[in-house]
């Protein structure tokens, strides 16, 4: 029940094409017994007892005719009847499986860090798919034939009684065993039906982390290892599906069995009627012909009976997983504090002492800090220090546990999210790229305030199909963004340019392109924040000082958070901070902090020797390379070999 009450929402969105298609059940099911209310007729008349009086004339060559006609017609218009309730209820569940793929991807997509720092991507695949079209199968497929078999009980035991209310009785002492076999097999299969799916989570999970993994794997020789695991997944699946089987296979052979039974009570019981053996309850031979044809046609769906169970049961227990999922609700998300009147930010950031702990443990003390709109902020300190954590507040990846984080004077919680994500652009340590072009990449963040919301919980019959996604990038701001993230001249030197399509989340690319080409996408949006999380640790120092050069100009009017550990990227902003231990150690300027002598003045001493080592390894090189050259040149002046020659 808790099943159809949450799944009623879309089946009301059909409920039109739901109700014709059981009339249409119904009217099959009446139709495809009129063959043997016809047969019994004719027997009748041919044996002169139409009523059960032998004195009754016979029955003539037309009138044969007729009801041999009479029976195509049925056969005919059931078929009919039948092709209709295909296009009705079979197209609902697939217009169904649609609504119900677009409101879990809307609300996967409404979902927030919390939920997918826990869920598996492969779980969720096949959430999205086998669940899904089991779900599917139990709306079309299931609905149509436990309608079917329905009808074909209601039909069947309306001639049953009309023939034979003996009989019928006698035939009748089959269903409670027929119940009681159902109840309890049902029960099995939905509890092992569950266990199976969740094993095929976990195998979708295991492969889609080695697909995504595979240079890891194969960069450490492994792939034996993940083998062996893969296929020791595999043998509990085939343990947990052998356990289903067990009880899905005596589901079918019962109701088989127990037809029999009733064909046996029907053979002997009845004919002992036709020979006058049972007082008071004569029965003619074409009464009992026709009540063995409609039995007969009542096997089918006896026999469909465990199977229609077992579609139920499955698509009931995939039901409840998909529902698993329209249940979580996210942690973070406009509410009762959110002021829908701010439409835009100009880019002030205050920390007011903000304290955020995870899963028990303080990971930001007590921290204060303001950042003038169109500042830079340099943000370092050692790793787990809480640096990330600040630009996940700002953007409410996470909230604060205490204190406030405030955006041009207003309480971030008020400000709604999609005003406040639409003005962040944020790099993250890990950049994610998508199987796409290098210039649809770049572009990612632009134009979404060309894209209404899309409804839901609507019929697909009544929502107007999406526009085709036929935009084109801003060439002119990609590549200026392309440009000033370093990326411009590599990009130009590819085959394609920026029509190069990436492989799965960039892999075609380099560390430094990914970082690149995800710094170029928060660049081209223009942000009023833009939050730099370790975005040049993959590039060289060259590189990272064009790229600097570069956003010095963007900078301009623009709040930066710049949080890194070279003192190269951190010494042009207007105010640094160095976090430990979740707190604010130090801050000031370049100048100051190195005055201070404290951790940020340690760090510049430290990578101005390893500088100074690397310098020296270089011209030891050098010196040695050249060296090397001399020592081959022949005591005439000619060099051996220009191959053997290095510069």
């Amino acid at each position: 029940m808790n099943t159809l009450s949450t799944l009623w929402p879309y089946l009301k969105l059909h409920q039109r094409q739901f109700f014709l298609g059981t009339l249409a059940v119904f009217g099959a099911g009446t139709a495809v017994t009129l063959p043997a209310y016809f047969t019994r007729l004719i027997i009748d008349g041919l044996t002169g007892a139409a009523d059960t009086n032998p004195a009754t004339a016979g029955i003539t060559a037309g009138q044969v005719a007729l009801y041999a006609l009479g029976a195509v017609l049925s056969v005919v218009v059931s078929g009919g009847l039948m092709v209709l309730v295909r296009r009705l209820i079979v197209y609902a569940s697939r217009q169904i499986e649609y609504e119900v793929r677009r409101d879990l991807f809307a609300h996967l997509s409404g979902l927030d860090k919390h939920y997918f720092d826990r869920a598996r991507t492969g779980d969720l695949m096949n959430r999205l798919t086998g669940d899904l079209s089991a779900v599917r199968e139990m709306i079309g497929f299931g609905s149509w034939q436990l309608s079917s078999v329905v009808a074909s009980f209601v039909v069947s035991f309306f001639w049953f009684f009309s023939l034979s209310w003996r009989l019928t009785l006698a035939v009748l002492v089959v269903f409670p065993v027929i119940i009681g076999v159902l109840f309890m097999l049902a029960r099995l299969i939905s509890a092992r039906y569950v266990a199976v799916q969740e094993q095929n989570s976990v195998i979708s999970a295991k492969a889609q982390e080695n697909f995504s993994g595979a240079r890891v794997v194969k960069g450490y020789a492994i792939e034996d290892r993940e083998i062996t695991e893969y296929k020791s997944l595999n043998s509990e699946l085939i343990k947990r599906a052998l356990r289903l089987t067990t009880v899905e296979g005596p589901l079918q052979a019962s109701m088989s069995l127990l037809m029999g039974l009733a064909y046996v009570i029907v053979l002997i019981y009845g004919g002992r009627m036709i020979l006058g053996l049972v007082p008071g309850s004569p029965l003619t031979l074409g009464q009992f012909t026709q009540f063995a044809l409609v039995l007969d046609r009542l096997a089918w769906p006896m026999l469909s009976i465990g199977m229609i169970t077992n579609m139920l049961q499955r698509g009931s227990a995939s039901w409840g997983r998909l529902q698993d999922i329209f249940n979580a609700q996210p942690f973070i998300r406009d509410d009762g504090r959110t002021d829908s009147s701010i439409k835009s930010v100009l880019g002030e950031i205050e920390f007011d002492h903000v304290s955020l702990n995870f899963d028990g443990q303080q990971v930001l003390r007590d921290v204060s800090l303001k950042i003038p709109a169109g500042q830079t902020l340099g943000i370092t300190g050692p790793t787990g220090s809480g640096k990330t954590v600040l630009g996940n507040l700002v953007t409410r990846l996470v909230d604060v546990s205490s204190g406030t984080v405030r955006v041009d004077g207003v309480d971030v919680r008020r400000i709604p999210l999609r005003v406040l994500r639409e003005n962040v652009a944020v790099v993250p340590q890990e950049p994610f790229l998508f199987s796409d072009t290098i210039a649809s990449n770049v572009a990612f963040g632009l134009d979404n305030a060309n894209y209404a919301p899309i409804p839901t919980r609507i019929s697909v019959l009544k929502s107007k199909a999406p526009p085709p996604d036929d935009r084109q990038p801003d060439m002119n701001r990609v590549r200026a963004a392309a440009e000033i993230a370093g990326l411009a001249s590599e990009i130009e030197r590819f085959p394609q340019g920026y029509d190069t399509t990436l492989g799965e989340r960039g892999v075609t690319l380099s560390g430094g392109q990914r970082q690149r080409t995800a710094l170029a996408r928060a660049v081209a949006r223009e942000p009023r924040i833009l939050v730099l999380d370790d975005a040049m640790s993959a590039v060289d120092t060259e590189t990272e000082s064009r790229i600097l050069s570069g956003l010095r100009q963007v900078q301009q009017g623009r709040t930066v958070l710049l949080i890194g550990h070279r003192v190269s990227t951190l010494r042009h902003a207007d105010h640094i901070i160095v976090m430990e231990r979740g707190q604010i150690v130090e801050q000031g300027s370049h100048e100051d902090l190195l005055a201070l002598g404290g951790h940020y003045a340690e760090l510049d001493r430290q990578q101005r020797l390893e500088g100074d080592l690397k310098s020296e390894d270089e011209g030891k090189l050098a010196r040695d390379a050249l060296t090397e050259a001399a020592s081959q040149i022949k005591p005439s002046g000619e060099p051996l070999s220009t191959e053997k020659v290095k510069a």
